[in-house]
């Protein structure tokens, strides 16, 4: 009875948030009412950015295309069809199969405020109607556990991915972490589920697939309990997508059983090390363990649940683990995982290069949840980290033509032992990575802007143009930038009235290149920028949070332009990273530079980059359809070498060659490791 009493205590809680006085929905989102900062959604910013429209383009036009053909062909969407009746056959399993085409659809959804294509619309549509189709009437919509072995299309009992992850009716929620991975991914298909409603409702503006969303999100409030979630184990998701559902509908429940998940829900695994951390309830954890793309979601969602509910011992935890992955636990260009058997964070500052596991989910999960942290926090240091983790190693996954995909993404790598997508070769398939990729670049609008009572966050110096209110008053803006390559973003104000305009200073002129990390630059120097306000210089110091703070009363037609310098910094890593010992980095901007073999005719991984040696900034137009390199005068042997250096998100998209983003400056201080990287990748992102 007790639990009972404390359920509708909690309910009435938060339900108290809504009979505020409606001064309430100006203050604060309704659904986040203890956020510093209020999420501007996709739909209602349209990007327009000579970086970033090519990259939507070629995911709507062409991977889109490609991924739903190859869901076609590996039998995911038709499973739906099976279930549903629509279409006999044989049903196929896979790890989380239905996952795969939930995120492909949230990707589409994403597009349309890019620009609405009908033809992938008409796709999407079709899709989403079998979907529909093959819930069942409690709501519970898994392809793997609706049909029972006496049915025409299951599969054969003795099937090895049968024997692993289960199937039929009876596996319904029997996922626990004695029995892993059986039955395991129900609550995360089921979270994309939700995110994909979400995203191709505010994006299309049909609810078809949100309201069966929210069907499966009404099953899951009656299913679930504390002491049944307290026994569960599964890949978290699902309290992102129950946050997203609450985010639409503003209905309490669905908070109570996202704050539950994300406390209880067991995600630790029987492979993973230091159980006895990540075994513990969330709101205990102190240091991240386990696989980098489970602890992510869960962070994610959790950071939601602390922007709703304002829980301190939640919100505790999280800084702390977050704390711990940016000490220790996190590669220099944003990724996670360090070659730990079976995609996890290893220990504390064993960070070696060549094992490096870097999965694009975990990279793009971190920017995911960074993104929540700003919007707790108000501060530029987690929106920091987001532009790191989208300009570098969540946009390396992807080739520049769109149909080929990395898993891992790595540091430096020879020619030896590069098989596959685990190891340095791009490759087409469908599986986590390639699905997760379309939405992170075609969803990049979510991440711009911010606001709060007072006025707009620039977050993301991308193009773009803004339409939403501010105390119910509408502010349009736009943003022209050519940030990647020149430091350069103008803010044009379209509507006149008295705001804030809060612009993020970018990590890269910081002395540190990701906050209370290892990482730090090597002149020691706080670079600079230069602003103006119609045309007029200003000297305006970023506040304690980071942002330049411009407040006014706004004339339609008034233009900020900030000019940042774009200086070729080298980043270093602190003794306590073995394997960085005598190495450094290259950036420029937002963007991290490595050499590739294709490029220069040596070794260079032996290549030694002299402290003393001058690099520059140099346009070519041949190489990669013309981008800013990097050159400069290198050492092989005693000898000097004139090397060429490329965007780091580019590696690989000329064939197989050699890459080196970590170069040797002291060659006496270098640590030798192996040269190879871990091949036991048995986990979905």
């Amino acid at each position: 009875m007790r639990k009972h009493v404390c359920k509708w205590k909690y309910l009435c809680g938060i339900l108290f948030l809504y009979m505020l006085p409606s001064i309430s929905v100006s203050a604060k989102n309704r659904s986040y009412p203890n956020s510093d900062l209020v999420a501007v959604e996709f739909n209602e910013v349209k990007v327009d950015d000579p970086f970033w429209n090519e990259r939507i383009k070629v995911i709507q036009d062409v991977t889109l295309p490609l991924l739903f053909q190859l869901a076609e062909k590996q039998g995911k969407i038709d499973n739906f069809r099976i279930v549903s009746g629509r279409k006999q056959g044989k049903l196929r399993l896979y790890n989380a199969p239905d996952s795969d085409v939930y995120k492909l659809l949230e990707a589409a959804g994403y597009s349309m405020s890019f620009c609405r294509n009908l033809t992938l619309e008409t796709v999407c549509d079709s899709i989403i109607d079998d979907i529909v189709a093959a819930q069942d009437s409690t709501g519970y919509l898994h392809t793997q556990y609706m049909l029972d072995f006496a049915h025409p299309a299951a599969p054969q009992p003795d099937l090895p991915n049968v024997n692993t992850f289960g199937f039929g009716p009876s596996n319904r929620w029997k996922s626990l972490k004695t029995n892993w991975p059986f039955a395991y991914s129900q609550l995360y298909c089921a979270g994309h589920m939700m995110e994909a409603g979400v995203a191709y409702y505010r994006g299309t503006g049909k609810k078809r697939l949100l309201n069966a969303a929210i069907r499966f999100a009404d099953l899951i409030c009656k299913d679930f309990d504390e002491d049944k979630i307290k026994m569960y184990a599964d890949h978290p998701e699902v309290e992102i997508g129950l946050m997203k559902v609450y985010e639409i509908t503003e209905d309490a429940k669905y908070l109570y059983m996202a704050d539950l998940m994300s406390r209880y829900i067991n995600f630790s695994r029987p492979v993973d090390i230091n159980k006895e951390e990540n075994s513990k309830p969330l709101h205990k954890q102190s240091c991240a363990f386990g696989h980098c793309v489970r602890t992510a979601y869960i962070y994610t969602g959790a950071t939601d649940v602390v922007r709703a509910t304002g829980a301190e011992d939640l919100k505790e935890s999280l800084f702390k683990l977050w704390e711990s992955i940016v000490k220790g636990k996190m590669y220099i260009h944003g990724g996670t995982g360090n070659g730990t058997k079976a995609e996890q964070h290893g220990d504390m500052y064993d960070l070696p290069i060549f094992p490096t596991y870097s999965e694009c989910c975990a990279n793009i999960a971190q920017a995911q949840w960074n993104h929540r942290l700003n919007l707790l926090s108000g501060d530029a240091r987690y929106a920091g980290l987001v532009e790191l983790e989208m300009f570098n190693s969540a946009l390396s996954g992807i080739s520049l033509d769109g149909k080929k995909f990395f898993y891992s993404n790595k540091i430096n790598i020879n020619n030896r032992k590069r098989k596959n997508k685990h190891s340095g070769i791009r490759e087409t398939y469908l599986f986590c990575c390639p699905s997760k990729l379309p939405g992170f670049i075609t969803g990049i609008g979510r991440w711009i802007y911010a606001k709060d009572d007072n006025g707009i966050y620039v977050n993301q110096f991308i193009g773009s143009q803004l339409k939403t209110k501010l105390k119910g008053k509408a502010v349009c803006l736009r943003q022209f930038s050519d940030y990647a390559y020149q430091g350069k973003t103008k803010l044009q104000i379209e509507t006149s009235g008295c705001f804030t305009l809060y612009i993020r200073i970018p990590q890269w002129l910081a002395k540190e290149h990701i906050p209370n990390s290892p990482y730090y630059y090597g002149d020691e120097t706080q670079k600079g920028y230069v602003l103006q306000i119609n045309g007029e210089e200003y000297v305006v110091p970023a506040n304690k949070k980071g942002y330049l703070t411009l407040e006014r009363n706004w004339k339609k037609g008034d233009t900020v332009d900030v000019i940042f310098d774009m200086s070729i910094r080298r980043i270093y890593t602190n003794d306590k990273i073995k394997a960085n010992q005598g190495r450094v980095a290259m950036m420029r901007g937002p963007l991290l530079y490595c050499l590739e073999g294709i490029d220069n005719a040596f070794d260079i991984l032996s290549m030694m980059l002299p402290v003393e040696s001058k690099v520059n900034a140099i346009y070519s137009k041949e190489i990669l359809g013309g981008i800013m390199t990097l050159e400069g005068i290198g050492l092989l042997d005693g000898e000097h070498v004139q090397f060429k250096a490329v965007p780091y998100f580019m590696w690989e998209n000329r064939g197989t060659s050699p890459m080196a983003l970590l170069l040797i400056e002291e060659p006496d201080k270098i640590y030798k490791e192996k040269e190879e990287s871990s091949t036991d990748y048995n986990t979905n992102g």
